[in-house]
């Protein structure tokens, strides 16, 4: 599956650098100076900051794209990089790895992105990262 490109609005997510995580992450947007995002807080992390399309020292992505044309986004792009062919069906009681890539009854299939402390776990949805349980 493709993720299609998003129409920035506020409270809307947005895939942005993050200076504290040090990876291009989903945030939510805070700010809108007209219809760019000006400040954003990481769906990770939770920190808050300016909006930064791209890591720093790297040029801007070319914003010419033809007519239905869809990009691949960072979900797409791990999940094809995972062995995906047996997911592990998501249980709270159940512990999970970075890496892992687990089938979740509401949210659909995900990747364990970071083991957050002995309870909890970052997942990256095709919606956005989630905080989950794990290990209870």
């Amino acid at each position: 599956m493709e993720t299609e490109v998003i129409t920035k609005k506020l409270g809307g997510n947005i895939d942005c650098w993050c200076g504290k995580c040090k990876m291009v992450l989903a945030h939510t947007i805070e700010a809108m100076v007209g219809e760019k995002p000006a400040r954003v807080h990481c769906n990770t992390c939770k920190s808050q900051h300016s909006y930064k399309a791209n890591p720093p020292g790297t040029s801007r992505q070319p914003t010419g794209r033809e007519p239905g044309k869809r990009r691949v986004g960072r979900y797409q792009s791990l999940l094809n990089a995972k062995n995906t062919a047996v997911p592990r069906i998501y249980s709270p009681s159940e512990r999970y790895e970075a890496g892992n890539v687990l089938d979740h009854p509401t949210f659909g299939r995900g990747i364990t992105m970071a083991v957050k402390d002995e309870t909890k776990i970052e997942v990256l949805f095709e919606s956005g990262s989630k905080t989950l349980v794990h290990g209870r």
